[in-house]
C-alpha cells in the first residue's frame, strides 16, 4: 500500500471517528460568533498544520484542535473579545469560537477528502494549502502548461453569482476553475423532489443531484459525507480531455456535473 492511500485511509478513519450528532446537537444552533474574524484568528493556517498532511498521521480530535487553537492565539482573542464582547463571560465567547470554528472545519476535512482521494487515485499532481485556499482555491492541478483551480463546494440554494465575477479572482493563478459540487441530501430526499418536481428543468436539476449523491459520494457510518474514488477520477479526465482540446474555459458545478454524467 503506497504511502498517499494509507494517508487516506487514516483520514478516512478520523473522519469517521468524529462525533457528529453529538456536534450537530451542542454546536451547530450556537452562532454567537459571527463577527468577521482578523487574520489573525483566521484558522485556516491552524487547520492545514493538522489535517493536511503528507503521511499516515494521528489526527487530532477537534477538542484538542480547539484547545491548541484558542491557547496559541490568546493575544489577538483578547483584542477580538474587548472590541466585540465587552462585558461577556469567558465561557461564553469560548463556545461561540467553539461553533463558529467547527463549522468551517468540517466544511475543509470535506474537501480535504477530495484532496487525499485524489492523491491517492490520480496521476496529475494535486497542490493545497491555506493561502490558496484564502484565495477560494481548494486544489492547483498542473499538466503541461495549464494550470487548474479546483473549488470544492456544498450545494446551496443561494442566488450564484455571474459566472466572470465568481471565477474573476481565481484567474490570477489558474488558466481556468473547476467547480467541485457535494450535498449533504440524502438519495431518498432527492428522489422525493423529483416525485414533487413541477418542470422538466426541475426534474433535471434533481436527477443531477441525485447522480451526485448516488453514483459520485457516500456516507462514513457516522454520517461524514465523503467522495468515491470515480469523482477526482473522472475530473482529472475531464481537465485532460480539455487540455488535449485546447479548450480554456471555467465549469460551473452543475456543468462539472452534467460533464462528468456524460462520461460515465
Amino acid at each position: 500500500m503506497d504511502k498517499e492511500t494509507q494517508t487516506l485511509l487514516a483520514f478516512e478513519r478520523f473522519l469517521e471517528s468524529i462525533p457528529l450528532d453529538r456536534y450537530r446537537q451542542e454546536l451547530m444552533p450556537v452562532k454567537t460568533v459571527e463577527q468577521d474574524l482578523p487574520p489573525e484568528l483566521n484558522p485556516l493556517p491552524d487547520i492545514y498544520k493538522a489535517f493536511w498532511v503528507e503521511g499516515p498521521a494521528q489526527f487530532p480530535d477537534y477538542e484538542a484542535f480547539f484547545e491548541d487553537w484558542w491557547n496559541s492565539h490568546l493575544a489577538p482573542l483578547d483584542t477580538f473579545i474587548r472590541k466585540y464582547f465587552w462585558g461577556c463571560s469567558y465561557e461564553f465567547v469560548f463556545l461561540g469560537l467553539k461553533a463558529r470554528l467547527y463549522r468551517t472545519l468540517v466544511s475543509v476535512l470535506t474537501q480535504f477528502h477530495f484532496g487525499y482521494l485524489w492523491r491517492a487515485h490520480c496521476s496529475l499532481p494535486f497542490e493545497a494549502s491555506a493561502e490558496l485556499d484564502m484565495r477560494g482555491i481548494d486544489g492547483l492541478v498542473r499538466h503541461r502548461q495549464v494550470t487548474v483551480a479546483l473549488q470544492v463546494k456544498k450545494e446551496t440554494y443561494r442566488p450564484e453569482a455571474r459566472e466572470g465575477r465568481r471565477f474573476a479572482r481565481r484567474y490570477k493563478y489558474a488558466h481556468w476553475v473547476v467547480e467541485v459540487l457535494y450535498t449533504i441530501a440524502l438519495p431518498e430526499e432527492i428522489r422525493m423532489s423529483i416525485e414533487r418536481a413541477r418542470t422538466s428543468e426541475a426534474k433535471a436539476w434533481h436527477a443531477i443531484r441525485l447522480f451526485l449523491a448516488e453514483t459520485l459520494q457516500r456516507r462514513l457510518p457516522n454520517g461524514f459525507v465523503v467522495f468515491q474514488p470515480n469523482y477526482p477520477r473522472l475530473v482529472e479526465q475531464l481537465i485532460l480531455r480539455q487540455i488535449e482540446r485546447e479548450e480554456e474555459r471555467s465549469f460551473r458545478w452543475d456543468e462539472t456535473l452534467a460533464a462528468l454524467r456524460e462520461m460515465m
